[in-house]
C-alpha cells in the first residue's frame, strides 16, 4: 500500500505540537516537508525553529496558513487523544519515515508517526494517532487501538490486540494472542505472556502488575 504525504501541496508545511528533536530530525530528512514551527505550553526559542504559541493560538495560525498540517509529538496516550480531538483529524499529518517497512496488507491510522527502522507486517491494523518509535516491530495480524505509543525497540508479536491509549515501554515484548486493556502501561523490558487488564501497569519478566505501597 502506498502512503501519500496527506492532502498537501507539493511542499507540505508542518507544525509540531510539542517540541521533539527526533521528530524534527525525521521531518528534515524528507524533502517534501517544511518545518513551519511548533506549539507548546512553554515558550522556547531553539535555533531555526519558530514558536507559534500555545494550543489556543492554533485557530489564528490556521486562518493564515490553511494548508498547514499538525504532527502530535507527545508520548503520553491520554495527551495524544485530547490533542487529536482539539486539532481535528483533518488537520493532522501522518508522518512515515522512508526507511520504515509497512506491508501493503497493513493499515495505518490518520495522524500517526512511524519512525525510522519500524517494521509493520501483513494484516496489522494500526489505529489513529499512534506513535511508533525507532525500531519497534508489529507482527502479523496485530491490532493496535487509537492513541497508543510504542517506545523504541518494542515488539508486538502475532495476533496481539492492544486497546486504545496503551503505552508500551522500550524493549518490551508482548507474546502472541495477548490482549492489552485500554489505558494499560507496559514497562520497559517487560515480557507480557498473558492478558493485561485495562488501566494497570505491568513490569518484569514475565510481566506482573506493579504493586505500589501506600504511605499512611
Amino acid at each position: 500500500m502506498n502512503y501519500p504525504l496527506s492532502n498537501c501541496p507539493d511542499l507540505c508545511k508542518v507544525a509540531l505540537v510539542g517540541l521533539e528533536w527526533d521528530v524534527i530530525d525525521l521531518i528534515e530528512s524528507i524533502s517534501a516537508l517544511k518545518m513551519f514551527g511548533f506549539f507548546d505550553i512553554f515558550p522556547q526559542d531553539p535555533p531555526g525553529l519558530v514558536y507559534l504559541g500555545t494550543d489556543e493560538a492554533w485557530e489564528g495560525v490556521q486562518k493564515k496558513e490553511p494548508f498547514l498540517k499538525i504532527i502530535l509529538t507527545f508520548d503520553a496516550p491520554y495527551l495524544r487523544a485530547r490533542l487529536f480531538d482539539y486539532y481535528g483529524e483533518a488537520s493532522l499529518f501522518t508522518l512515515i519515515a522512508p526507511s520504515a517497512y509497512i506491508s501493503s496488507r497493513a493499515s495505518v491510522g490518520a495522524g500517526s508517526i512511524i519512525q525510522r527502522g519500524v517494521t509493520i507486517m501483513p494484516h496489522v491494523k494500526l489505529g489513529k494517532s499512534c506513535k511508533i518509535n525507532v525500531n519497534a516491530t508489529l507482527h502479523h495480524e496485530a491490532v493496535i487501538g487509537n492513541f497508543c505509543t510504542l517506545a523504541p525497540g518494542s515488539s508486538i508479536l502475532g495476533r496481539v490486540t492492544i486497546e486504545d491509549e496503551v503505552f508500551v515501554g522500550a524493549g518490551a515484548i508482548i507474546r502472541p494472542r495477548c490482549r492489552i486493556g485500554k489505558g494499560a502501561t507496559i514497562g520497559a523490558g517487560a515480557v507480557v505472556v498473558k492478558d493485561v487488564p485495562p488501566g494497570i501497569t505491568v513490569v518484569g519478566v514475565p510481566a506482573k502488575e506493579l504493586q505500589t505501597k501506600v504511605l499512611v
